[in-house]
């Protein structure tokens, strides 16, 4: 070996080292470079000759591994167009600058253009101006792509995916799917909410299906479908009605209210001509325990006087109240007539009577002072008490004539004490014997003495008190309460709710009311509630309605007796006999004597007073007077000629007929829930035998397990639309049921019509497919993403933008579906990062450096020892 031959392998270890510096430079400035290959290196040694007796080294040679194959992390991101590929493969791209080449690649399974002869892990695909999806190297991406006229994959060629579907065609509905829980008890009077969708037309205008729910029995159900805005109706029409009738109940005859009266009695004693009425006593009338009191006062005893004045004070007082009594009163004598404002309202009433302090007088003679020359003798008398009371009377008897002074109610208030008493007493003697004796007044002293000197007077005193007896109140009822009774009857009405136009009328007194019905009634009661509403809407009516049930209770507005039949006839001159042996509210009665009418109308407020035969005619006896007079129901006028007249009260009870004329059943799908335990609450029947006109057809099938739809057409102007309704499963749980419940609960209503769409965005399905979303929320698929796949994907040429172009070292493409022939999965919102490791390269490098200084150090020597060789000739 020569010192060049060293040299030369060094040499070639410099530029070995060198090459595989710069894979690893390439690697890590590529680290962050989306779907980038590292690119390893593989040293070769080169031997010019090697034997067990002479090596001759030639050197090295640095050689690039591409490691195609190993796959880097997926990263995931937001953008839906950014796709990587999980596994093995590549994704076909093209330039988009060479789309119109015309030549074509062969390949295993097909043919693609030139231009699509690049192949690339980078998978960063946005749309471009052009709607191509290019990724961030400018390549765009290659697929096979949907016949836009029969929806077909076409996998015999593959082209760049450009988005030209901006509009998608609007999708008539043909199919409708509802599920719903139908309550088996629903909530009483209240109408089942209807249901609706929306649906559309060929033109994509939307337009509306509702549904309206009727639960005509246990577990039958009607269905109404309506179109609005269709020619052709699922449902249209009517049918005879079913059957209406009107029947009358218990009829319970009026009375007529009677307002109670009680009389109250006022008793005391009466002493000297004078009611015993005395100072403090309070005469208290309670009305259903509200007091009415009244004290007697030195005040007021002047007004009262007796005991008729106060019955007619009290009376006062009653009437006066704030807030009003419930009750009137009204004072004859020492009686109090309470009457109950309401007729038939009773009261109770109790009476008190408080006693004052009851004060017993006397009079007591003092010494008397004898008589002088000069003047006469003094008598004296003494009245020790300080009260008096009405009644009480004192007597002083003065020689033989005897001076009286009697309290009463009128003087008590002027004269309320004993020394008024005796001021009185003093000035009736002064002016009946003012001639022969004087009487004065000192207080409660009284004296009387002689005018003639040396004359002796004769006294004596007595003093008689009221009786001490307190007085009382006592009440009895003269007039019971009777409450008033209105004539009430009830009717029955019967019929199906649901139907249109059924009439049910009652005629009050001949004025008819009727009702028809609307066919959104829910119940019978709801009937009866219209008709009775309709009643009380009336005014003029004498009744009122309520309704409960099917039952209508039709009541008097007030309450009467049947009106009575009265006469009155002259049976003698002179006599007249009132016929009947009742009177009421609302006879007038009238009789003429002399050419004079007297008249007497009975009302509420006089009904109690004049309440027979026999007070009617004692009326007339008192207001024809003359000698006129009544015994029981005939009255004696003594005058030739006089007659009588009644005009009896009109009747106030009323009078119904009725009648009740069948409607119209509407159109409607029928529909029955099993009630066996196999069976119950799940659809087991639907029946359009009542659709009338309609369009609504159901299915023809109906055994357990079989599609429960109903088909039905519409036509909104572009001809005819089938449309089905799938209900579910006969006999199966799940679409249309009926389980415990009082609402509807609608769980699913969808329909697989749309609208027109406008391009909203494009993303890509796991599988591969490149979908177009628009904006009326449907998705489209326009291209399907093949994964190509290499024999020797290693051994591919490499171009800038990470693509790879095919090599014969490679062998053909294969274009495959993803996730088949050992293809990769298409991953969404992903992509692929490089496959370089930092920390290996970084590692590698050390390396490089190492081998490179060694080698340079060979050169260095062998430059050193040709330097000797040169210094051998000196």
């Amino acid at each position: 070996m020569s010192i060049f031959g060293s040299m030369t392998t060094a040499v070639l270890g410099l530029n070995a080292q060198s090459k595989a510096l710069g894979h690893i430079s390439d690697n890590i400035a590529n680290s962050s470079t989306i779907g980038y290959k590292r690119v390893d290196s593989a040293f070769e040694t080169m031997v010019l000759q090697s034997s067990q007796r002479l090596h001759e080294p030639g050197g090295v040679t640095a050689q690039p591994v591409f490691m195609n194959n190993i796959q880097g992390s997926l990263t995931q991101v937001q953008s839906p167009t950014n796709i990587a590929i999980q596994g093995q493969g590549f994704f076909s791209v093209s330039k988009v600058n060479t789309q119109g080449s015309s030549t074509l690649v062969q390949t295993q399974t097909g043919t693609v253009s030139a231009s699509a002869a690049y192949y690339t892990r980078a998978g960063d695909f946005e749309l471009d101006k052009s709607r191509y999806l290019v990724n961030s190297a400018g390549y765009a991406l290659n697929g096979w792509v949907v016949d836009p006229v029969t929806g077909v994959l076409q996998k015999d060629k593959v082209a760049p995916i450009q988005v030209n579907s901006l509009i998608d065609k609007p999708v008539a509905t043909s199919a409708i799917d509802l599920s719903a829980n139908l309550p088996a008890t629903p909530k009483a009077g209240e109408k089942v909410p209807d249901s609706s969708i929306q649906i559309f037309d060929s033109q994509g205008n939307p337009r509306t299906v509702n549904f309206k729910w009727r639960q005509q029995a246990d577990s039958s159900w009607r269905m109404v479908l309506d179109a609005p805005g269709s020619s052709t109706k699922p449902v249209d029409g009517t049918f005879n009605g079913n059957p209406a009738t009107v029947t009358f109940g218990q009829n319970i005859a009026g009375q007529t209210a009677v307002a109670q009266v009680n009389v109250i009695t006022i008793s005391g004693n009466n002493t000297n001509g004078q009611d015993n009425l005395r100072i403090g006593d309070t005469y208290t009338v309670k009305v259903d325990g509200t007091s009415y009191s009244l004290k007697v006062t030195a005040a007021n005893i002047g007004s009262i006087r007796t005991y008729s004045g106060l019955a007619s004070a009290l009376a006062n007082q009653i009437n006066s109240a704030s807030p009003a009594a419930s009750v009137l009163a009204t004072s004859s004598g020492q009686t109090i007539r309470v009457t109950a404002r309401d007729a038939g309202t009773a009261f109770k009433l109790n009476t008190e009577v408080a006693g004052g302090t009851n004060t017993v007088n006397t009079i007591v003679s003092q010494t008397s002072t004898a008589a002088t020359a000069t003047a006469g003798e003094i008598d004296k008398f003494q009245f020790p008490q300080t009260q008096v009371e009405i009644g009480d009377s004192f007597t002083i008897d003065v020689n033989g004539t005897p001076i009286s002074y009697t309290v009463t109610a009128a003087s008590y208030q002027s004269y309320p004490t004993v020394s008024d008493v005796v001021s009185q007493l003093a000035g009736k003697i002064n002016q009946t014997l003012g001639s022969s004796v004087t009487a004065s007044a000192a207080g409660n002293i009284l004296s009387i003495q002689s005018n003639t000197a040396n004359t002796n007077v004769t006294t004596t005193a007595t003093a008689t008190n009221s009786a001490t007896g307190a007085n009382s109140m006592s009440s009895l009822p003269s007039v019971a309460s009777v409450a008033g009774v209105r004539q009430s009857r009830t009717v029955t009405l019967t019929g199906t709710p649901g139907d249109i136009g059924t009439q049910y009328t009652l005629s009050i007194n001949g004025t008819a009311v009727t009702y028809s019905t609307t066919g959104d009634e829910m119940t019978m009661e709801d009937i009866t509630a219209a008709l009775a509403n309709k009643i009380n809407s009336n005014t003029s009516l004498p009744v009122t309605a309520t309704a409960q049930g099917g039952v209508i209770t039709v009541t008097s507005k007030t309450a009467a007796s049947p009106a009575y039949t009265n006469t009155m006839t002259e049976d003698a001159a002179g006599v007249i006999t009132l016929g009947g042996d009742t009177v009421d509210v609302g006879d007038t009665y009238s009789v003429t004597v002399g050419g004079v009418i007297h008249s007497l109308a009975l009302t509420n407020a006089n009904y109690d007073t004049y309440n027979t035969p026999a007070k009617v005619m004692q009326y007339f006896a008192t207001q024809i007077g003359g000698g006129a007079s009544a015994t029981g129901a005939v009255l004696t006028t003594g005058v030739a000629g006089s007659t009588g007249d009644v005009t009896d009260a009109t009747a106030q009870q009323f009078t119904l007929d009725q009648s009740a004329v069948a409607g119209q059943t509407p159109a409607h799908i029928g529909l029955t829930f099993g009630k066996t335990p196999e069976t119950v609450g799940t659809l087991t029947n639907i029946s359009t035998a009542l659709v009338g006109t309609g369009t609504a057809v159901s299915a023809a099938t109906q055994a357990a397990g079989a599609d429960a739809t109903v088909t039905f057409t519409v036509d909104y102007g572009f001809g005819p639309q089938l449309v089905t309704l799938n209900l579910g499963k006969y006999q199966k749980p799940g679409g249309l049921t009926q389980y415990a419940g009082e609402e509807i609960n609608v769980t699913q209503l969808v329909q697989n019509g749309a609208p027109r769409g406008q391009f909203k965005d494009v993303v890509f399905g796991d599988n591969g497919n490149v979908l177009v979303n628009y904006d009326n929320g449907r998705s489209k698929v326009v291209a399907k993403v093949p994964i190509i796949t290499f024999n020797n994907p290693n051994a591919l040429h490499r171009e800038s933008g990470g693509v790879f172009l095919e090599s014969e070292d490679a062998g053909k493409p294969n274009f495959n579906d993803p996730e088949t022939n050992g293809a990769g999965a298409v991953v969404a919102n992903s992509v692929e990062s490089s496959n370089v490791d930092i920390a290996d390269e970084f590692t590698k490098m050390i390396v490089t450096q190492r081998s490179y200084s060694a080698n340079a150090k060979i050169v260095t020597t062998s430059d050193e020892m040709l330097q000797e060789v040169l210094g051998l000739k000196r």
